[in-house]
């Protein structure tokens, strides 16, 4: 038979490459053997792909296939006796690369053979760590939504906890279906919840994560599984030791009952105390919901758009728009908000450079540590707002208030990524004027760089020491605290950053809110 190249390969000119010069009858009948099996073997990777991925004869078969004749070869020899040679390499070179004999002649002298791949199970680790990044995520709201709750009692979270958490836990077993809260959050946002936490189920189970809707029991399947980690989710959202009833003091004496429309004490026979059946109903069940309804939008909309066009912008957006929670799921997965699993084994997208199939020598991009960075700098806390919480009205900020407006210092920072995109931080700080304050705060920061730029935003939670010397004495106030920010990192170097961010601290009782504006500027090192 001849390749496509002109060049002559017949059964007498294969036998002294493949055989050898010297051999004995036994070695030959293997040899002829050997060449029978080449002689079936090539012509029929002339009409068809080999399961090598660029083996393609009709491409290329004088090179692109060699290394698939190498493997016929290879296998034969494992089944030779120790001592005897099926490969002549010096002329084989003729006829196949020199890369691909030395691939195979390693291969035979170190007896590797092809291994099946190893069987993923469930990324327990993994799920359980974007699980409580999204459990940090909606408690820092409901911290800066009832701040005053969350310091009920002497100023001090979780204080009298186990007293309060039975008192919590008693009084939702009394309670009846409707928590109090307004209707989309138990029939909207709960089910909003249980979607992405089901989402985070799918994208760290090996055998779920590829599956889109369809009608097969091993969809059915990973979406029931989905449901159960949804549901284990939100028991410990409404009535877990870190939940609303242990972080709002829902159901607890220091938390009064309230009326339908708001108002407190309760002096209706309708009395609402902020537990109730309806989250732990409406989450798993409204969240599978929701989950399945966005599958079946991306395989029966998205799908199309995607087969109509070749617009990565446009493929992107609806992606986006037709699955947020699964948007929302994949950022906290590493990827990016428009990823599919199903079809995006490369990655994709129009923020992407598109980068060669191979990497180059001549221009080697390597990648920017993505450890964590340290930050230090300047940094100013503006004129004190305080306000009565109960009633969200400004009032007269009390002296030690008003001094602790515009005061200046120093700020730094450490922050360790543990996510792609999500890093835990611990934030110090000293400002001076009318008396010395000091911050410590930790919390979660999340960010993703854009060409030079690294926008983020962090919520903190901590406390605030604060110190004055008059000539009647000195007196000091600790309190806790409650940080939300935005900033912005702006690459210099490699390794240096110029960092801008403005937060709002807050401070305070039940009674009495404080608030102060804190900007901050100076230089972060990436680690």
């Amino acid at each position: 038979m001849r390749t496509d190249a002109g060049r002559g390969l017949s059964c007498r000119s294969l036998r002294p490459i493949i055989c050898g010069a010297n051999f004995s009858e036994v070695a030959a009948i293997r040899c002829y053997l050997l060449l029978a099996a080449v002689a079936l073997l090539f012509p029929a990777g002339i009409f068809g792909q080999s399961l090598q991925s660029h083996c393609n004869v009709l491409h290329d078969p004088s090179e692109d296939c060699s290394q698939a004749l190498l493997g016929t070869v290879s296998t034969l020899q494992d089944h030779t006796p120790s001592g005897e040679q099926l490969l002549d390499l010096d002329a084989l070179a003729t006829y196949v690369p020199e890369s691909a004999i030395r691939s195979a002649s390693n291969d035979l002298d170190s007896g590797n053979t092809p291994t099946q791949p190893e069987k993923q199970g469930f990324h327990w680790g993994r799920a359980l760590t974007e699980s409580f990044t999204f459990l940090v995520i909606e408690q820092a709201y409901v911290v800066h939504t009832d701040f005053r709750w969350v310091v009920s009692e002497n100023g001090i979270p979780f204080n009298h906890f186990w007293r309060d958490y039975k008192q919590s836990l008693s009084e939702w077993t009394q309670s009846g279906w409707d928590d109090g809260d307004p209707n989309w959050f138990g029939y909207i946002g709960h089910p909003i919840q249980g979607a992405l936490t089901g989402f985070i189920q799918i994208q760290n189970d090996p055998k779920s994560q590829k599956l889109e809707f369809s009608k097969t029991k091993a969809y059915w399947k990973s979406r029931l599984k989905a449901a159960l980690w949804n549901a284990a989710y939100s028991t410990q959202w409404n009535l877990g030791p870190i939940s609303e009833v242990t972080v709002e003091k829902y159901g607890s004496k220091d938390r009064l009952p309230w009326n339908a429309n708001g108002s407190f004490p309760c002096n209706t026979n309708h009395c609402y105390t902020g537990v109730g059946q309806i989250d732990i109903v409406m989450t798993p069940l409204g969240g599978m919901g929701w989950l399945i309804g966005e599958d079946f939008l991306d395989k029966k909309v998205v799908r199309r758009v995607e087969q109509s066009t070749q617009n990565r912008l446009l493929i992107d957006t609806v992606r986006v728009a037709l699955n947020p929670i699964r948007s929302g799921a994949n950022m906290l997965h590493g990827e990016h908000p428009w990823y599919r699993a199903s079809r995006d084994d490369q990655a994709m997208s129009f923020l992407s450079e598109q980068k060669p199939a191979g990497p180059t020598e001549d221009s080697p991009k390597p990648q920017l540590p993505n450890h964590g960075n340290v930050f230090f700098g300047y940094t100013h806390t503006s004129a004190s707002h305080c306000e009565v919480p109960a009633f969200g009205t400004t009032t007269p900020c009390d002296p030690l208030s008003s001094a602790r407006s515009n005061l200046s210092g120093w700020n730094t920072s450490l922050e360790k990524m543990y996510l792609r995109y999500f890093g835990a931080v611990a934030d110090f700080s000293g400002q001076y004027g009318g008396v010395s304050q000091n911050n410590l705060l930790f919390g979660l920061r999340g960010g993703a760089s854009i060409g030079r730029l690294r926008p983020f935003a962090h919520a903190m939670i901590g406390a605030v020491h604060v110190r004055e010397n008059a000539s009647s004495g000195s007196t000091s106030d600790t309190s806790f605290a409650e940080d939300l920010g935005l900033g912005v990192d702006f690459r210099l170097l490699r390794l240096l950053s110029w960092r801008n961010q403005v937060d709002e601290l807050k401070t305070g009782s039940p009674d009495f809110e404080r608030r102060n504006l804190r900007l901050s500027s100076g230089f972060a090192v990436r680690f």
